[in-house]
């Protein structure tokens, strides 16, 4: 379960990461595969990473059930487990860091904060993965895409105007993966908020979230108030 690192909170963690090792990863390439013995905890310094599974259906190959984003955390079953649960693959450039999962741990175990933010992220991804499962009486595939969105634009997303930009570009089959969708669906659906000017595209051909509201109506949620303008407004 991807978990974000702020320097500031985690002052433990990130005096592991200023020790660290540094790997660079060409898109594409496997970092480790399920099964895999699990000895470090890594962090994701740029680009991203897929978190991956064999598909359900027969041919379908490798899944992605999760990212991993700039100052991510992934790989946790090192902390408690022997073997990887599931794959780690470049999603693009990547630099990551391993870290000791004995030191994580005990840096999470000092750290109240951190450990209560990796919990409740953990929380967050369970509720995201049983959303994705779909199913006759589960949220519509509309609705799991905006829920995707949202959750990126909140970890990745960067302020434009009033929308906001993700720092990543990603397919969509990896949408669709996390979306628990088919890629036509989705590739239907990101044109029609596109066309509705939900969604824009930025420079590098990344999504910019244009009315995050219009999303929160999608994935079924009442929009969060507009925190209160302050100078002239301008940007």
């Amino acid at each position: 379960m991807p978990f974000h690192l702020e320097p500031v909170r985690d002052r433990t963690l990130n005096r592991l990461l200023k020790h660290a090792s540094e790997v660079v990863l060409p898109k594409g390439r496997t970092l480790y595969a399920p099964g895999d013995e699990a000895q470090v905890v890594w962090l994701v310094r740029e680009g991203y990473v897929r978190l991956v599974l064999a598909g359900m259906e027969r041919g379908q190959g490798m899944r992605t059930v999760a990212l991993a984003l700039p100052w991510e955390l992934f790989g946790d079953e090192a902390l408690t487990q022997g073997h990887r649960r599931y794959g780690a693959v470049a999603g693009a450039r990547c630099v990551v860091h391993p870290l000791p999962a004995g030191k994580v741990l005990q840096a999470l175990k000092t750290a109240q904060k951190s450990l209560d933010a990796y919990l409740e992220g953990v929380e967050r991804e369970l509720f995201r993965l049983r959303h994705a499962e779909g199913g006759t009486h589960g949220p519509s595939a509309g609705q799991r895409l905006a829920e995707v969105l949202l959750d990126l634009g909140r970890r990745c997303g960067e302020p434009v105007g009033r929308g906001v930009r993700l720092s990543e570009r990603l397919t969509h089959q990896t949408l669709a993966d996390l979306a628990g969708a088919h890629r036509a669906t989705v590739t239907t659906l990101l044109n029609d908020w596109l066309y509705d000017g939900i969604l824009s595209m930025g420079g590098g051909r990344r999504l910019v979230l244009a009315r995050p509201a219009g999303l929160w109506s999608r994935a079924g949620y009442q929009p969060p108030e507009d925190p209160p303008a302050s100078g002239d407004g301008s940007v």
